[in-house]
């Protein structure tokens, strides 16, 4: 049960009553995105027992991390239709000099955002902004003062989100608050059918990180999650941090991999090809999620002597043994 502070609602109104009620009259998650796995007959896509195990492996990482990104949305959708939150905002309130309203103004939207961030650790930040892009506030209000800009209109989930007015979870941005990676829910803030704002949630890609650094992988093999653009947004390698800058600017360590090109073409599968200067085999599962595309790639390196002539990776470790930590995968927890 997802639990939030109660609100003031003509009397005390909880999130987790209301969560209730949207959960029994939606659809499930997988069944409105969730794609089914497919293979296909192309010589450098491998069709295998081994191949369809990791697949599914990788089923069971998608399916937690789509139950955590819909509990963030369903979440988000239900702060936005709060009373508080629907009240058309005040422009006059804006001010330039601090990115937006001052911290003291429009206090019954910040409380819920502010509540928003104390129960939901996953999230970073949280935005509201006017029609036309322009920011209303931020929580945490320092935020809002670092802020490089003041309207959100070019950002891809601005422009989904006022096209749609459907929920949008964005590609991998770079905050123009803190320098840091990061993905962002949009959901539109709607009063009698008319857009009245933009809320967003800020997700800190380090929830990403520790989720798939939990699985404890076997050796020489790595799990990552991108976006449909090559940009990294998890990684199993306790090494690496997704939310460095440095990652954005390096997606074409992903997106020029042929694995990932398959993906974009709706294609799931294994194939062995150059990773990293190694030759290594690569399962790649794509799926859909809040009118965007996330990639899981699975990514195992090759010896040069377990190599064979058709030039496939033998898989000498796996034998129908689980690669992950079984009571990982098996108990949705509170990774992020």
């Amino acid at each position: 049960m997802l639990k939030i502070s109660s609100f003031l609602i003509n009397g005390i109104i909880t999130i987790s009553s209301i969560i209730i009620l949207f959960s029994a009259n939606t659809p499930t998650i997988s069944s409105i995105y969730a794609q089914d796995t497919q293979y296909y007959n192309n010589i450098n896509i491998k069709e295998n027992n081994n191949s369809s195990f990791l697949i599914n492996e990788l089923e069971n990482i998608k399916n937690i991390l789509e139950s955590k990104v819909t509990k963030l949305v369903t979440t988000l959708q239900i702060a936005s239709s709060l009373p508080q939150i629907i009240q058309s905002p005040d422009i006059n309130l804006v001010d330039p000099q601090v990115n937006g309203i001052p911290e003291d103004a429009d206090i019954e939207k910040r409380k819920i955002a502010k509540t928003l961030l104390d129960q939901f650790k996953e999230f970073s930040s949280i935005v509201f902004s006017l029609n036309n892009g322009d920011v209303y506030f931020v929580e945490p209000f320092e935020r809002q003062l670092n802020l490089t800009t003041n309207n959100l209109s070019f950002r891809d989930y601005y422009q989904a989100v006022e096209q749609t007015k459907k929920t949008y979870l964005s590609d991998a941005i770079i905050s123009k608050a803190t320098g840091r990676n990061l993905a962002v829910i949009a959901t539109p803030v709607m009063k009698e059918n008319n857009m009245t704002g933009i809320l967003y949630g800020g997700i800190n890609f380090n929830n990403y990180d520790q989720f798939l650094q939990s699985l404890h992988l076997q050796n020489n093999t790595r799990v990552v999650l991108i976006d449909k653009n090559g940009v990294k947004i998890g990684d199993s390698n306790e090494n690496e941090t997704s939310i460095s800058k440095k990652f954005h600017e390096k997606k074409e360590q992903f997106s020029n991999l042929t694995s990932v090109k398959f993906v974009l073409e709706g294609k799931s599968g294994s194939i062995v090809e150059e990773f990293e200067g190694k030759e290594s085999q690569i399962t790649f599962l794509p799926y859909d999620l809040f009118q965007n595309k996330r990639i899981l790639l699975l990514v195992q390196s090759c010896n040069s002597d377990e190599r064979n002539e058709s030039n496939k990776c033998i898989d000498n470790n796996n034998n129908g043994i689980n690669l992950f930590n079984e009571n990982i995968l098996t108990k949705i927890g509170s990774f992020f």
